[in-house]
């Protein structure tokens, strides 16, 4: 999910970590930030990988949750 909004199109709605728990209450949440935003990763990855992949380590400019959902 989407952790952020995308300015540029009205149908990406932003998910955030406690609407997901309480989404799912009687489960085991187990999620991280990933996804170095588009935007950034698109421009850079021209001229550097490792700046990509530095970027995305730093989760401040990640845009998605990865995640996994048990029952308990």
């Amino acid at each position: 999910d989407y952790h952020v909004e995308n300015p540029f199109n009205s149908d990406v709605k932003s998910v955030n970590k406690k609407q997901i728990f309480e989404l799912f209450p009687e489960c085991e949440i187990r999620m991280r930030r990933v996804t170095l935003a588009p935007p950034i990763s698109r421009k850079l990855a021209k001229y550097s990988f490792g700046a990509c992949y530095f970027l995305e380590s730093l989760k401040i400019f990640n845009t998605h949750y990865f995640g996994a959902i048990k029952k308990k």
